[in-house]
């Protein structure tokens, strides 16, 4: 996924949270926000679940839609310049360990 398309992704997921939060501080009840997103977004509709988490995390007082940041893998992990040595490798010789390419790699 391109950076374009991970920052189209999150605005969407912003704006799917806000009209959630929107509509629950309008009074719309569990179902009501779920049916009136799947007449709207159709097959793009978050899940049950989602809406459901996304309206305790406003009722506890959440007040940004955005995600949090969370730790994990650097973002280095999935370079051009990592995934090209990589490839390099395992053209030269098809039998290298997961563990040997990783090492070599970083």
């Amino acid at each position: 996924m391109s950076p374009a398309e991970m920052i189209t992704c999150e605005m969407a997921r912003n704006e799917i949270r806000a009209v959630i939060k929107y509509l629950n501080l309008k009074g719309l009840t569990l179902n009501e926000i779920s049916s009136n997103m799947k007449v709207v977004l159709g097959d793009d509709a978050p899940l049950y679940a989602t809406i459901h988490r996304w309206i305790a995390e406003f009722q506890r007082g959440r007040e940004l839609t955005e995600d949090a940041h969370r730790s994990g893998r650097p973002v280095e992990a999935c370079r051009e310049e990592n995934v090209q040595c990589a490839n390099d490798m395992i053209m030269a010789d098809r039998r290298p360990t997961v563990r040997y390419v990783a090492e070599c790699v970083k």
